[in-house]
């Protein structure tokens, strides 16, 4: 028995198909579960998208910084670059446009946040070996992405992050990313007292690192808990970090510049940068997007 083929739900369906169709209906219920999945390069349809996008990046931070990475195993730029101007990314390569409309990746996201989920922002993290007592950045305490949304904000997830890794997330040693497994379901944000319990051996809130290989995707529930810890492998950690936002939550970026030409060679880059009612205008000019906007009232996977 198929369910998705009665069509009963005309939003959940075909996300339903999707995840069976490209082998992710594990990932989709370790999203439930624990809040967040990583799907190995094998599954996201090109095994050397991750090195592509690894020189996107560096490319656009010597670009816009003009710091050149001459090999990313070895080289370690200045702690006060690697941040700078690493967001807008969307058309300063089409490697980034791939990240962002990738078929496979938007099925899951889609399973989180619906059919109108809009991608929101773009950022790179390049981090170098670190140290605490230098950097007080090496490492983040315990934290949600969904920002803005209130405790008792629903079961749904308003916000997530779907993170490519550019460079392998082999261990304690890349400085990765740490969960808190099921944290998406307390409802909210860390107090400010618990932001750095998830970090230490004696710590009520048991975590969890990000392990994988260049080229995966590395997704999480807007609200799962999540902190890093300091890196003290050599050369440099490479993520492209990608937030995509449900119709509701005010976008990071208005995407009012993206090219016309770069639209019509991706036609699901429209539909993925989100055509919204909001801002209203007392005369609304785009009356196809009321009916999409209205449903995701009833529907969270509208």
């Amino acid at each position: 028995m198929d369910i998705s083929e009665y069509g009963v739900s005309p939003n959940a369906d075909p996300i339903v198909r999707d995840l069976a169709k490209y082998d992710l209906l594990k990932h989709a219920v370790e999203l439930q579960a624990y809040g967040m999945t990583v799907v190995p390069p094998e599954k996201m349809g090109d095994a050397t998208f991750g090195e592509r996008l690894r020189g996107a990046i560096l490319r656009t931070f010597e670009k816009r910084n003009g710091v050149a990475i001459n090999d990313h195993t070895s080289d370690e730029p200045d702690l006060k670059t690697i941040s700078k101007n690493s967001w807008y990314l969307l058309q300063e390569d089409e490697a980034f446009v791939e990240a962002a409309t990738n078929p496979r990746a938007l099925a899951l996201i889609r399973w989180l946040c619906g059919q109108s989920v809009c991608l929101t922002g773009q950022s790179w993290i390049i981090k170098p070996p670190t140290q605490e007592e230098v950097d007080p950045s090496a490492s983040v305490g315990l934290h949600s992405d969904a920002h803005g949304i209130p405790p008792g904000g629903g079961h749904i997830a308003h916000a997530c992050n779907a993170s490519w890794l550019c460079t392998d997330y082999e261990g304690a040693e890349d400085g990765p990313t740490v969960f808190v497994p099921g944290s998406h379901h307390y409802g909210r944000a860390t107090l400010p007292h618990e932001a750095a319990m998830g970090l230490g051996d004696d710590s009520p809130f048991k975590v969890f690192p990000l392990i994988g290989k260049a080229g995966s995707l590395a997704l999480w529930h807007g609200a799962t808990w999540h902190g890093t810890t300091p890196r003290t492998k050599p050369g440099l950690r490479v993520t492209l970090v990608q937030v995509y936002m449900r119709m509701h939550m005010r976008p990071i970026h208005m995407w009012d510049d993206v090219s016309p030409q770069l639209m019509e060679k991706y036609p699901e880059l429209k539909r993925v940068l989100g055509e919204h009612t909001y801002p209203f205008r007392e005369n609304v000019d785009r009356p196809e997007t009321v009916a999409p906007f209205m449903a995701t009232g009833t529907d969270p996977y509208a």
